[in-house]
């Protein structure tokens, strides 16, 4: 019973925060990036692609410096490790019909998989938040943060298909 508790506190966090940071991190200039983002692309889904416009939004905005660009590159490269790896257990999950113990396990191990994502994504923003400058941090305050959420957005309720 405890451990239900503690761990389910920690995943009903992330998907209010990926719901959150999905609607927040939206922004006007979406519109102008490679289509409106609702296509699929090589069997990716759409939120995909909002993610890697986000990713080039924010390095725009960002203007880093040749000295900060491999801290970007560390925390860009494991969000792009969850995307995939969510994209890659999404498709696994709909081609496979597995009894109800074995989906329950899959569930977790997902769940610790997607724990332990985060917290290197969370590490890898750390350091590069640190790399930046005061006018630097300033830009990415809500984004650096949010951005860590929303790859979890793409399985959160109401986000492209049910699951």
């Amino acid at each position: 019973m405890i451990r239900r508790k503690v761990f389910a506190i920690p995943i009903a966090a992330l998907a209010l925060c990926a719901s959150a940071a999905s609607a927040q991190i939206g922004g006007s200039r979406r519109a102008r990036g490679s289509g409106d983002g609702r296509e699929k692309k090589g069997g990716q889904e759409p939120q995909v692609g909002s993610i890697e416009v986000t990713l080039q939004e924010f390095h725009e905005d960002l203007k880093l410096s040749a000295e900060q660009e491999p801290a970007w590159e560390a925390y860009v490269g494991r969000i792009r490790a969850l995307v995939k790896d969510i994209a890659r257990e999404r498709a696994q999950r709909e081609k496979t019909q597995a009894n109800v113990l074995a989906r329950i396990d899959r569930i977790v191990d997902m769940a610790r998989d997607r724990l332990t994502a985060v917290e290197d994504i969370a590490l890898a923003a750390k350091s590069l938040y640190a790399r930046l400058t005061p006018e630097q941090q300033q830009l990415a305050d809500p984004r650096l943060a949010n951005l860590i959420a929303l790859p979890l957005a793409i399985n959160a309720p109401g986000a492209g298909r049910g699951s």
